[in-house]
């Protein structure tokens, strides 16, 4: 498992947003943007309040892809590994309440409280390769990998 450097993890706090990508039976890719979140040094953890196309994408397929990108400074990144649900008590209380406390003390939206009354799933993201999405860098080699990350792309 890829740890995640504190300059990254502070960047995708600091977006506030990222966007989940999963493939499920369909071979479509569904791209679903998220901000009920938290990232640890070893994992990103986030709310899906809906059991729709992720939610039913991961229980089929776990590889995930996450980008998180900042355009002013056209800088981000982009993370692959594997996702799963979390469904032992507490763990998913604790993580599911902290988010909850932090993105509602950030966004005061009406949306953002209704949001976070619902009742919710919770993800863990275990990234296994990380790449810079920075136009001047070389984004197809990875800045963090716990795998050959050219092995990820073969049939």
């Amino acid at each position: 498992m890829v740890k995640i450097p504190d300059s990254i993890r502070e960047f995708i706090d600091n977006q506030g947003i990222f966007v989940v990508g999963t493939i499920g039976g369909t071979k479509f890719v569904n791209m679903s943007p998220r901000i009920f979140f938290k990232v640890e040094e070893d994992a990103i953890y986030w709310l899906d309040f809906f059991e729709h196309k992720s939610f039913k994408n991961i229980q089929v397929n776990p590889y995930v892809t996450i980008s998180v990108f900042n355009k002013s400074d056209l800088e981000g990144y982009q993370f692959k590994g594997t996702a799963s649900y979390i469904t032992d008590e507490p763990t998913k209380s604790e993580i599911k309440n902290s988010i909850i406390q932090k993105i509602t003390k950030e966004n005061s939206s009406p949306k953002a409280k209704s949001l976070s009354e619902k009742k919710s799933h919770v993800v863990q993201f275990e990234p296994q390769v990380c790449y810079s999405l920075n136009p001047e860098k070389y984004s197809d080699l990875s800045i963090g990998s716990d795998v050959d990350s050219t092995s990820l792309f073969s049939s």
